[in-house]
C-alpha cells in the first residue's frame, strides 16, 4: 500500500470511526429490549488460513473454480473461540456443520493429492473418523479449522460462557451444509472429491439434541415464548426480553432451518421469513442493496448482516458496505475482520457501538 493509498484510508477510517462515535456508540443498560443491542460477530468463526502451498495450487485453476471458490476469497482465518470472545467481545459466531453419520466422510482432503510435498498429519485429523458432525468450510479444499467436530466447538464455547457469566447474549449461527464439490462436478467425484450428506428429519434431531446436551447456557424458543403460541405473538404481546435478563445465556439459530425442516419444538431457533409467525431472525448479507429494508425489518426482528465477504473489503480498504451496515440498524454484523490484516492494510471494523 502506498503512501498515497495510505492517507486515503486513514481519511476515510477516521471519517467513519467519528461517525460511528457520534452516531453508534451508546450504552446498553440492562433494561434495553434485546432487538435494540448490536452485536459484533465473525463470519465462519472455525475457520482457518488455507496453507501457502494450497493457495498457489488453487490460484491456477481460479477460472475454473468460479468466483464462489475463488481462492482469494478463502484467505482469511480466525484465533479459537475464546480468544475471539475475550479479546475482541465477539458476541456472534458462525460454525459450517458437515452431516457425518458414518464418520470418515471427510478425513482425506483430496486436494493434497494433487500438490508435492503437501501431506496431512493423520492424527491431528483422526476425529474426522468418527461418527458426528463435522466442521469445516469446504470438504477437500478448504478444510483447516479450529475444531474438527461440532462436539469440540460447542464444548469451548459453553466453558468460555461459564467462566464469563455476565457476558451479553450469544448469537450462534449453525449452518447445515448441504452441499460440497462433489455435488457440483461429475469430473470431481471420479477425482475423490466427496458429495455432502444431506441432513434427514431424524440427523436434525441429533443435531439438536447435540445443541441442548453440549451448551449448558443455552437460550431456547420455549423460554423466549413464555406460554404465547408463537415467538412472534410473544413479541407482539409483551415486547422483546430485555438485556439484564439474557447476560450469560447463548441463542443457537439454524440457518434455512424451516426449509430443511427443523423440528419445531427444537431447542434452537431458525432463520425464516417474516411470514412466519415462528420466525424472530432474519439474514440481510448485502447492507448496501437492503439497507432500507433491513432498517424497517429491524423494529420487530434481530436481523443478520456482513460488513465484509471473501477478503474484497479488506484488499480494498472499502468501508461502505460497513457504514451501510451500521446505518441500517441490523443487529447482528458479521466480518472476518475485527482484527486488520496487515498484509492488506488497516482494514477492520471498529468495535464501537456493539455491546459486550
Amino acid at each position: 500500500m502506498n503512501g498515497l493509498t495510505a492517507a486515503c484510508s486513514f481519511r476515510f477510517f477516521g471519517v467513519l470511526f467519528v461517525t460511528c462515535l457520534r452516531a453508534f456508540a451508546q450504552d446498553f443498560p440492562d433494561t434495553m429490549p434485546l432487538n435494540q443491542i448490536r452485536v459484533l460477530a465473525s463470519h465462519n468463526s472455525f475457520k482457518l488460513e488455507p496453507s501457502p502451498k494450497s493457495l498457489k495450487f488453487l490460484r491456477r485453476f481460479s477460472r475454473r473454480l468460479g468466483e464462489s471458490n475463488n481462492p482469494k476469497q478463502l484467505e482469511y482465518g480466525h484465533l479459537s473461540i475464546s480468544q475471539q470472545c475475550t479479546e475482541y467481545h465477539i458476541r456472534g459466531l458462525e460454525l459450517d456443520v458437515f452431516n457425518d453419520p458414518k464418520g470418515g466422510r471427510y478425513f482425506k482432503h483430496r486436494l493434497n493429492v494433487f500438490i508435492p510435498g503437501e501431506r496431512i498429519r493423520e492424527k491431528r485429523y483422526r476425529p474426522l473418523k468418527a461418527p458426528g458432525f463435522k466442521v469445516l468450510h469446504i470438504p477437500d479444499v478448504d478444510y483447516a479449522t479450529n475444531y474438527l467436530t461440532l462436539n469440540d466447538a460447542l464444548d469451548e464455547l459453553n466453558r468460555w460462557s461459564l467462566t464469563h457469566s455476565n457476558h451479553a447474549p450469544i448469537f450462534l449461527n449453525i449452518e447445515p451444509k448441504t452441499s460440497a464439490l462433489g455435488d457440483e462436478s461429475k469430473i470431481l467425484r471420479i477425482l475423490g472429491f466427496k458429495k455432502a450428506i444431506p441432513f434427514s428429519q431424524e440427523d436434525l434431531r441429533s443435531l439438536d439434541a447435540v445443541l441442548k446436551s453440549q451448551l449448558t447456557t443455552l437460550y431456547t424458543p420455549q423460554e423466549f415464548r413464555k406460554g404465547y403460541g408463537s415467538l412472534r405473538e410473544r413479541v407482539d404481546s409483551i415486547s422483546w426480553p430485555i438485556l439484564g435478563e439474557l447476560r450469560g445465556r447463548i441463542f443457537a439459530i439454524i440457518d434455512a432451518g424451516a426449509s430443511l425442516g427443523y423440528p419445531s419444538n427444537g431447542f434452537a431457533f431458525t432463520y425464516g421469513s417474516v411470514q412466519d409467525s415462528n420466525c424472530i431472525f432474519l439474514i440481510r448479507n448485502e447492507p448496501l442493496e437492503h439497507q432500507e429494508e433491513i432498517t424497517e425489518l429491524s423494529k420487530d426482528f434481530i436481523v443478520r448482516t456482513r460488513a465484509d465477504a471473501g477478503t474484497l473489503e479488506a484488499r480494498d480498504n472499502n468501508y461502505q458496505r460497513l457504514r451501510a451496515a451500521l446505518l441500517s440498524g441490523a443487529q447482528i454484523i458479521s466480518t472476518d475482520y475485527y482484527r486488520p490484516n496487515p498484509q492488506w492494510g488497516g482494514y477492520m471494523v471498529p468495535f464501537i457501538g456493539f455491546v459486550k
